[in-house]
């Protein structure tokens, strides 16, 4: 065995994602046949360069030549392109077994593939809605996505926002707008999300809102993981 893994997520006072997070690295020891860890950016009982290097230490004696960690991610923003890379050097600093960063989940096509699946294309128009980054290029895997599949991009934490964009196709005369979350799992802000569709719908009764389910644990997220993993170990020992 070479590698072992660590799944790098966000981190929430929810505790749903974390569970998620969990269930999934189960999955994927099953499939990958490997060492695979969880960690938290934030909200954690430790900083993540502890994390690391707790989990380097106790892959340390098992044959293990470095651990190739994972951002659970789907935009560049912030904390994956200056956040985590701080981290792991702190680890490293110090490290017995070295860490690399591999590239973040939403950068993967399997991934960007799943999700293109994951949308029914059933509506009249269609909104894609991420968390959204303010650093300089931390959206652009949306907007790309967007423009791919003839769609809407809104943010939550940036403009253009949901109900931006909502506004804009009703005036335009849509009837039906399918809302696509682009998170991994449901928690916190997810159900901010439904709260706010819920009152799109009292402000536009005329207009047909459907909600979709973020991406979630399947057999196709793991099997997504699982080529993207291995094809990381083939091309960095």
């Amino acid at each position: 065995m070479a590698d072992a893994y660590l799944l790098v997520s966000h981190g929430s006072r929810d505790p749903r994602p974390q569970i998620a997070v969990r269930q999934l690295a189960e999955q994927l020891r099953t499939c990958l046949s490997a060492v695979i860890g969880t960690a938290q950016l934030e909200l954690a009982d430790a900083p993540l360069h502890v994390q690391i290097s707790d989990f380097a230490s106790q892959c340390a004696g098992s044959g293990i030549e470095k651990v190739v960690i994972l951002p659970l991610f789907l935009i560049p923003g912030v904390h994956v392109m200056d956040d985590i890379p701080v981290e792991v050097a702190l680890a490293n600093a110090c490290g017995q077994i070295q860490s690399i960063v591999a590239p973040f989940l939403g950068s993967h096509l399997d991934f960007v593939n799943l999700f293109a699946w994951h949308g029914s294309g059933s509506t009249d128009r269609a909104i894609i809605l991420a968390h959204g980054s303010r650093r300089s290029g931390g959206n652009q895997i949306v907007e790309d996505l967007a423009a791919k599949w003839n769609v809407q991009a809104a943010y939550w934490s940036v403009t253009p926002s949901l109900t931006d964009r909502v506004t804009e196709l009703v005036a335009t005369g849509a009837s039906k707008i399918e809302i696509l979350p682009y998170f991994l799992f449901a928690g916190g802000i997810t159900d901010a999300i439904a709260s706010a569709v819920a009152q799109l719908r009292s402000q536009f009764p005329q207009v047909e809102l459907t909600l979709g389910e973020p991406i979630g644990n399947s057999p196709e997220l793991v099997t997504a993981i699982c080529n993207l993993l291995g094809s990381i170990e083939i091309s960095t020992n």
